[in-house]
């Protein structure tokens, strides 16, 4: 079978005599006719070997983790991943993506048989221009299905087996039935995979039928299989399924999850179960997870019918953001807090803390003996205030409004 590559692949082969070989999605995809994507590219001769014959060259190339024996091989506005050759081994009960011991090898086929899935495992030989399937891989790319080329593919790697559920959802093929059975034995493994890498491949599985162009039901059905196979519960939710709703309705599919998520636990407390879950299950930054729950708190104050003054001084930054998730919910409910948000626009209301007069360095400077801890409850009262009409926002105005009240703090 032939697989069009590169002019630049096949000047690159030149400085391999033992045969260069493209692997992975980039074979599989061109089987498929789609488009290829990341070229990732193999052989026998090791990384510092690689940089020696290059050097020179018109191709560049950094080293990308030399542990792993991983360049990057780049030409013009061309890049190529390239490894050598190798074995891993991985520590038992550990699913975290990383082999304790690898092993650089000369044998094509103990490379193959260290990947995941077998419609991965196709090599491209460039300099002979044939492929090389010990694995069985055009059959099950032609067949639309992802069979594990092992026993230990799903064991040794958590993070396997959401990759599997998003390649299925990309390309709307079927998982065969001893890989989804090897994926539910392991699934529990997903534990040992950083949030970050975690929340990688959750967010490319919303978003998967956008990458060929599929129809929606292909992430739909991405969905359902994270269900069928008890992600949920490696996220430490006690949920093993998730009723999704929210998620097929907003532009945002990740908010719209977490409010699925959150609808079907019911936390008892909604600040500490959105904060834990996006930190350490998703890896996100405190700040990134701080301006998400603001988000997901304002959507439900609005559910709950807090009064209006009362909400736009607490969520009214944030409404940009709350605005469509509401759409997706309520559209009356989206109509009443923005009819009251436009309200404030367009007569110019005192709605947040830093339009003040005043500021906490005034208070310090004026008033040494309040508790800094007091500021901003101070603000917040002034700025109440002032919303309703009851005083003027002049600094003056407002540190006599202070003093008025400093039995209070």
């Amino acid at each position: 079978m032939f697989i069009e590559v590169s002019d630049n692949l096949k000047k690159l082969s030149k400085f391999f005599p033992e045969n260069l070989y493209v692997v992975g999605g980039y074979v599989r995809n061109r089987i498929l006719h789609l488009d290829g994507g990341d070229v990732d590219i193999c052989s026998s001769v090791d990384a510092q070997e690689v940089l020696t014959r290059l050097a020179g060259s018109e191709f560049s190339v950094k080293i990308k983790n030399i542990k792993f024996g991983s360049l990057v091989i780049t030409i013009g506005d061309e890049s190529f991943e390239y490894t050598a050759f190798r074995k891993e081994s991985y520590p038992e009960n550990d699913g975290t993506h990383c082999p304790n011991k690898i092993e650089f090898t000369q044998n094509l086929q103990e490379d193959a048989a260290r990947r995941d899935f077998t419609v991965n495992a196709i090599y491209y030989n460039i300099n002979k221009d044939e492929c090389v399937d010990l694995f069985h891989g055009i059959v099950d790319t032609s067949s639309k299905i992802i069979r594990q080329i092992n026993e230990n593919v799903l064991k040794n790697d958590g993070e396997r087996i959401l990759r599997m559920v998003r390649i299925a959802g990309e390309l709307g093929f079927k998982i065969d039935k001893q890989t989804l059975k090897s994926a539910k034995t392991y699934v529990a493994n997903l534990k040992d995979i950083q949030g970050a890498r975690k929340y990688l491949e959750i967010e490319k599985i919303l978003y998967c039928e956008k990458r060929y162009g599929l129809k929606n039901a292909s992430y739909k059905k991405a969905l359902a299989l994270l269900n069928k196979l008890g992600v949920w519960q490696s996220f430490s939710l006690e949920r093993e399924n998730i009723k999704y709703k929210m998620v097929f309705k907003c532009k945002d599919r990740f908010l719209g999850l977490l409010i699925d998520i959150i609808d079907s636990v019911k936390p008892e407390c909604l600040e500490v179960f959105v904060l834990k879950l996006l930190k350490e299950q998703f890896g996100l930054s405190t700040n990134s997870a701080k301006d998400i729950f603001d988000y997901l708190s304002g959507y439900y104050s609005a559910l709950d019918g807090v009064e209006n003054k009362e909400y736009f001084l607490q969520h009214f930054e944030n409404w940009e953001n709350i605005y469509p998730l509401l759409g997706c919910k309520s559209k009356h409910i989206q109509s009443k807090y923005n009819f009251f948000y436009q309200y404030i626009i367009e007569h110019n209301l005192t709605i947040k803390l830093g339009d003040l007069a005043i500021e906490e360095d005034d208070i310090e400077k004026n008033f040494p003996q309040i508790d800094k801890r007091n500021f901003q409850r101070i603000l917040k009262n002034l700025l109440s205030k002032v919303f309703d009409g009851a005083i003027k926002n002049e600094k003056q105005i407002l540190l006599g409004e202070i003093e008025k009240n400093l039995i209070n703090f």
